[in-house]
């Protein structure tokens, strides 16, 4: 399994259930984040909190995790602090990754969400915490963009937050910029627009996975641009 940042090298995140089902969700959803975690037995009478051993590196304590992914119903049975319950996470890694990154992370008062979109017929985007990819996606509409921002910034930590979008085409680019401001602009959230020039061109991120909307998403997030003023 990959790593989900170069910092966390080792699994940090264990899942405890002994439903067949809920383990295979779990795990998939883990898989697809790129997540690498451990697992852990249930089961036995012991009072909650001990009744958990690892299947393998059973020379840790699982409350050297610094997460643990169960079910409602067992959910009880954990006395970890950092629990959450595959019931609350649906289906989607973007946002699994989002939630958890700030959590295996070490906190830091610069931390930062930060969201490039690459406007077009095809809109490429890609979204970090800090310098880790949470996740870069194309979708085929303004709409779509939208609502996806939407759902990274109501799933996000307490941090800073800014959305750059390339300039290429002005007109999307403003449209972009004005639903969002619309729609979120009250929060504590930063719009740019970016000079996108070059960021088109795949030698800027060869060996980098993903299409060339992508890759021109994750230039934007990294480049600097000027404040969006409706």
């Amino acid at each position: 399994m990959g790593n989900i940042g170069a910092n966390i090298p080792n699994p940090e995140v264990g899942v405890a259930t002994e439903s067949g089902r809920s383990y295979y969700q779990i795990t998939s959803l883990l898989r697809r984040s790129r997540v690498p975690y451990i697992d852990v037995i249930m089961g036995g009478n012991f009072p909650a909190g001990q009744n958990l051993n690892f299947q393998r590196n059973s020379t840790s304590d699982y409350n050297s995790l610094k997460l643990i992914i169960t079910t409602r119903k067992e959910r009880l049975q954990l006395a970890a602090q950092k629990v959450m319950c595959i019931e609350d996470l649906g289906n989607d890694s973007g946002l699994l990754r989002e939630r958890i990154i700030p959590i295996l992370s070490p906190k830091k008062d610069n931390d930062r969400l930060t969201v490039g979109i690459d406007p077009g017929k095809r809109i490429g985007m890609a979204a970090y915490i800090n310098e880790l990819e949470i996740e870069s996606i194309v979708v085929t509409s303004v709409e779509d963009a939208v609502e996806r921002v939407g759902k990274l910034l109501d799933n996000a930590p307490d941090i800073r937050k800014t959305i750059k979008i390339g300039a290429g085409i002005p007109k999307l680019a403003v449209q972009i910029a004005s639903d969002l401001e619309k729609l979120y602009g009250k929060r504590d959230i930063r719009i740019k627009l970016v000079d996108e020039r070059g960021t088109s061109s795949l030698n800027a991120n060869r060996g980098r996975s993903g299409t060339r909307d992508q890759q021109a998403a994750r230039l934007i997030a990294f480049r600097d641009g000027h404040d969006y003023v409706p």
